[in-house]
């Protein structure tokens, strides 16, 4: 039969620098928390970096537990969308702890200053020009001159690499 007080992961939005403080207040009563992390490169040095930076996730009883993580010292808050607290699927955790720690490489050889074309999107076939790559490099912030020098942030995926430069 299914137990509506049933533990499950959920998402805690915690404050800046509080991780191991929302750890030891919440494992403290008994809740499973999981605050993933990566390896990224950048400026040729690798770092340890949060995978959702500012996001934890808890396991608990949303009826049992619900006040006393929402409450519990460095949360901001329990994510919830107007009265529902979403839960996260064991295989999504089991997901996430399998990448955890690894390294995230920008495996397209992107660059900031490199001249690139956008592939895919709402401005396809542009060219325009990386002005800086972002969350670990797996998305780029590139200028379009051709659109008044219109900036936009897209997908990694969504650019390659142009020798052209009619619209940069």
């Amino acid at each position: 039969m299914f137990e509506i007080d049933t533990p499950k992961w959920h998402v805690v939005y915690i404050k800046p620098r509080k991780e191991e403080v929302v750890k030891v207040q919440l494992e403290r009563i008994g809740i499973k928390t999981f605050y993933p992390k990566v390896k990224v490169v950048k400026k040729g040095i690798e770092k340890v970096e949060p995978m959702f930076p500012l996001y934890m996730f808890a396991k608990f009883s949303v009826v049992k537990d619900f006040f006393n993580v929402h409450f519990a010292r460095g949360v901001r808050r329990v994510v919830k969308f107007g009265n529902q607290v979403p839960s996260l699927s064991e295989e999504f955790i089991e997901y996430l702890r399998s990448v955890n720690g690894c390294l995230i490489e920008n495996k397209l050889g992107i660059k900031e200053s490199y001249c690139v074309k956008i592939v895919d999107g709402p401005f396809r076939n542009f060219i325009g020009k990386v002005l800086k790559m972002k969350r670990g490099e797996e998305r780029v912030v590139v200028i379009l001159k051709a659109m008044n020098s219109l900036t936009l942030e897209v997908p990694v995926e969504y650019v390659e690499i142009t020798t052209e430069r009619k619209n940069a």
